[in-house]
């Protein structure tokens, strides 16, 4: 379970995930410690992985989301086909008109077609809807899980304190 301690300690890994223990533990009010046995268990659980994040649109790269429909197959077969290939970084299988959301980051446009003809040849793909990203204007972070906008993790009905 992630607790509200978990959150902070996540929180502040986003900002900055090179803070030292030391620098986590004051800033969280506990040991040294128990930010390092915090940690070890949320990598364990692969709740979190600590990363260096870049924005591929400044390193003059090809930034792509995809929306895919399958047919013959289940989508959870078809994504497992997918998170093989190199230039895709995300693959989620997702309700509504699509069946599967990929990101994926190209070098360039022929990367991207390559990429693109390698997904047509995956079994089950259906029908592709690539979305060009040409400007990033709010990448990912932990706010999208605090307050009004998200829920608790622990609590599905968000009734619990998510730190807000």
């Amino acid at each position: 379970m992630v607790d509200d301690l978990d959150r902070r300690l996540i929180e502040l890994l986003a900002r900055d995930g090179r803070r030292s223990f030391a620098s986590l533990a004051d800033a969280l009010g506990v040991s040294q410690s128990t930010v390092r046995s915090r940690l070890a268990k949320l990598r364990e659980d692969d709740v979190i992985t600590v990363v260096a994040l870049c924005n591929a649109l400044l390193l003059g790269h090809q930034v792509v989301r995809l929306l895919l429909r399958v047919r013959n197959l289940t989508p959870r077969a078809v994504a497992d086909g997918l998170v093989g290939i190199n230039q895709i970084n995300h693959v989620a299988l997702v309700a509504g008109s699509h069946d599967l959301y990929l990101e994926a980051t190209c070098r360039d446009q022929p990367q991207l077609i390559e990429l693109m003809d390698e997904i047509r040849r995956q079994p089950g793909v259906a029908a592709i809807q690539p979305i060009i990203v040409t400007s990033l204007a709010k990448d990912y972070t932990w706010e999208g899980l605090r307050g009004t906008a998200g829920q608790s993790i622990s609590d599905p009905d968000g009734e619990a304190a998510t730190g807000a």
